[in-house]
């Protein structure tokens, strides 16, 4: 998909406005009676609320969002409109995709990822934001002001770093019990508190981390390439829209490299990768979409408390295990919610 659809703006279509224009004859009011009716109806209709969806690549959080709404009872062109944007790959153009989004006055802004929303608090401090953001601490950011009721115009989901970083490397520690050299793979548009989160658990299990720095998707085959000097035992992927969607392709790396990883999505496990262990995506866009239903029925984001689910799914690829040497534990694979064979 190019650049220009992949950013298609959804509105409603204008509604049609009386005007005062000389009499017409009679065959012509014939002709426009039946859509002078219509047009008068839409002058008289409740406008329709715009829900501005802003992310750093893909279509599929609009999609899920879509869903997610109607399901709660908003039929799009009928009593809700979506405005996406989306930055292609490229978090950059993040800020000028979220003041335009603004300054449309939607009801609500719904961003996905921290770069997404970081962007949208950048451009508005009135319009309601929802975030679904996988990489940010919340209070440390400054995004809210408590968890329970964020008094600023942020509200949504987000994760406990610390908890989830630990976790990815306690399951790497009981796939590689030997292992100390691990490269983390780190989005620099998803900031500095995941990264802290995950050196602070590497430290604590004893593993020697180096960091690659990725800051748009075409840097991603020369980092990991590069990455490969420093002779790491295994690779972590960290949380970011941008890492998800590349999925496919860091897999294929590993499994040529021979490298044991682990990534926070399904979809890396599914293509050939090790291990994921993380939030069911789809389910927290839907979850997410109850927040926006709630604004558009009035709620005030500062008043919703923020939701910070803790139930995860452990995936592992016995495939792709056989093909890297490893034994898993038979624990893991009980533990395990799917084993691709």
């Amino acid at each position: 998909m190019n650049r220009s659809s992949s950013r298609h703006l959804l509105l409603p279509e204008a509604p049609c406005r009386g005007t005062d224009a000389a009499p017409i004859s009679i065959v012509r009011r014939q002709l426009l009676g039946g859509l002078l009716s219509v047009c008068l109806a839409g002058v008289r209709a409740e406008p329709v609320p715009l829900v501005g969806v802003l992310v750093s690549t893909g279509l599929q959080p609009l999609d899920y969002m879509r869903q997610g709404l109607r399901e709660l009872g908003f039929v799009e062109g009928r009593n809700v409109a979506f405005a996406f944007r989306s930055a292609d790959g490229n978090p950059r153009d993040l800020p000028g995709l979220a003041r335009h989004l603004a300054s449309l006055k939607p009801a609500v802004l719904f961003c996905a990822g921290p770069a997404a929303v970081d962007a949208a608090v950048h451009a508005t401090s009135s319009v309601p934001i929802v975030a679904l953001d996988l990489e940010t601490d919340p209070l440390r950011s400054g995004l809210v002001r408590s968890l329970d009721s964020p008094r600023t115009n942020v509200t949504g989901l987000f994760l406990d770093q610390p908890a989830i970083t630990g976790k990815w490397f306690e399951l790497l520690r009981q796939v590689l019990p030997k292992a100390q050299r691990v490269n983390l793979l780190w989005d620099a548009s998803t900031g500095p508190w995941q990264l802290a989160a995950a050196k602070s658990a590497a430290q604590r299990l004893r593993f020697d981390v180096d960091t690659l720095v990725v800051r748009d998707e075409s840097e991603f085959e020369q980092e990991l390439a590069d990455g490969l000097s420093r002779r790491p035992e295994a690779l972590l992927l960290l949380s970011s829209p941008l890492v998800r969607a590349r999925s496919r392709p860091i897999a294929e790396f590993c499994i040529k490299h021979r490298l044991p990883a682990l990534s926070p999505f399904a979809e890396f496990v599914h293509a050939g990768g090790l291990i994921s262990y993380g939030p069911n995506v789809q389910d927290f866009y839907l979850r997410a979409a109850a927040f926006v239903d709630k604004i558009l029925r009035g709620a005030r984001a500062g008043d919703l408390p923020l939701s910070l689910p803790t139930r995860f799914q452990l995936l592992v690829n016995q495939r792709s295990a056989t093909v890297l040497g490893l034994s898993l534990p038979p624990a893991l694979l009980e533990a395990a919610h799917e084993i691709v064979r």
